[in-house]
């Protein structure tokens, strides 16, 4: 009877041990808490006098930072963030925003890919690194605009010859689904062009940008005068303009190869005539002859890499130009759409699967707005010490708890049953269960 009652009581210990371990635990987890808001403009005088007392809290400053932004302020925002941006990543990112806000996208760009290097793996730097793409469109943007507010002093400079700028092809055929093979054919042409380092091809985005910025309609591409001018503010000497006419079963093609920093003629075009099925080996041909126009004698393997043919399937090219031109107006969703299924057409598309993962960025990119960064960076913002302290480490609540816990390797348990080993030798736990209010 005595061993039993031992056991017994032994067992009622250690259960109870248990529940009082059990709720212990408990009362250490932290709920789940609600998203924190964003700091308000209303907030600033509190904000700005909660800084005032605790100077050196990083946090309180970024959410000050975050409430200037937003009330018109930035320059007010990058006066707080520039001190800590070196030593604090999220106060990075936040001073990426206030440099967006101040239409300096390079400046945003360095700070972001500071915040890249040095953060966390996380949601919020994913997003970040998707941002980058919305950047690159808008330094384009900001470039062409540069560069036309700069037009009569650039007019009065002579750009390199081997600067080319490739422009979409104007296509005028009796199919109307044939409407994209100009801006397929530019792109192929363009990557051709880009085999050799003696020739600088400049970007189809950048080439794209300026023709939407001067509302260049398509019969204008064609013309000397216009490429003239659009050679200088790309900063090219030479620009690369043609036009594909005919019906499916009788295509004629042309390029004019035109000097900017000359006054005389583009001369003879390059021609070529032949059917739909054989247009791919007609951009070679054209590729090579733009070569010859410009006096570059080509490498036995150069030749080889401007002669290698990205895809021989037609409808893969014409699913890219339409996901070029769908990209070249910001539909994104679409022009990935575009993009896949010319790869899958012809899975060794390598120039097709490029285009759909970047159109896949920058869709996802478009799609999250920059209220949404905020609020990830708000719980980094959270964890954030003083200044010259860095980041501080969570605290694990449990840590305490599983040390009074025994390793079961190394339990004994004819101690635990005599109460010698565990939480307490006399652990008890109170349930109290309240009746509901009437």
């Amino acid at each position: 009877m005595r061993l039993g009652s031992i056991a017994a009581a032994a067992s009622t210990r250690t259960s109870l041990a248990s529940l009082s371990l059990l709720l212990l635990a408990a009362s250490c987890v932290v709920p789940p808490r609600e998203p924190t808001p964003s700091a308000t403009p209303e907030q600033i005088p509190a904000l700005q006098a909660a800084l005032a007392k605790d100077p050196n809290n990083v946090a309180i400053r970024i959410h000050l930072a975050e409430a200037q932004r937003r009330a018109g302020q930035p320059n007010a925002a990058a006066t707080l963030l520039e001190p800590v941006a070196a030593s604090t990543p999220i106060a990075a990112f936040y001073l990426g925003l206030v440099r967006e806000d101040q239409g300096r996208a390079a400046d945003a760009r360095q700070l972001y890919e500071g915040y890249l290097a040095r953060a966390a793996a996380g949601e919020l730097r994913d997003r970040v690194r998707d941002r980058l793409t919305v950047l690159g469109r808008i330094e384009l943007q900001q470039a062409v605009r540069s560069a036309l507010a700069r037009e009569r002093e650039l007019s009065a400079r002579q750009p390199e010859a081997r600067i080319v700028g490739v422009f979409p092809f104007l296509t005028t055929t009796s199919d109307p689904q044939l409407h994209p093979l100009g801006t397929a054919f530019a792109e192929i042409l363009t990557s051709d062009l880009a085999q050799t380092e003696r020739l600088h091809v400049v970007e189809r985005a950048r080439v794209q940008q300026l023709l939407d910025e001067i509302k260049l309609g398509e019969t204008r591409r064609v013309d000397p005068a216009t490429a003239a001018r659009s050679g200088r503010l790309l900063g090219a000497g030479t620009i690369v303009q043609g036009r594909i006419e005919g019906a499916p079963n009788a295509l004629a093609f042309q390029a004019a190869v035109v000097r900017v920093q000359t006054n005389a003629s583009p001369g003879n075009p390059l021609r070529e005539r032949d059917a739909l099925a054989r247009l791919f080996d007609v951009e070679k041909k054209l590729a090579l002859g733009i070569y010859d126009r410009m006096g570059i004698q080509l490498t036995p393997a150069e030749r080889d890499r401007v002669t290698h043919q990205a895809t021989r399937n037609v409808q893969a090219l014409l699913e890219l130009g339409f996901g070029l031109e769908a990209q070249d107006a910001g539909h994104f969703s679409e022009a990935a759409a575009h993009f896949t299924r010319a790869a899958q057409l012809d899975p060794a598309f390598a120039l097709a699967r490029q285009r759909a993962t970047e159109a896949e960025i920058q869709a996802r990119a478009d799609a999250f707005s920059t209220a949404s960064l905020v609020q990830l960076a708000l719980a980094d913002v959270g964890s954030v010490g003083t200044v010259g302290g860095g980041v501080t480490r969570r605290v694990d609540v449990f840590a305490p708890i599983e040390r009074l816990v025994p390793d079961p390797s190394v339990r004994d348990p004819s101690a635990e049953a005599l109460g010698g080993e565990g939480i307490g030798r006399h652990a008890t736990a109170e349930i109290v269960i309240k009746r509901p209010t009437p």
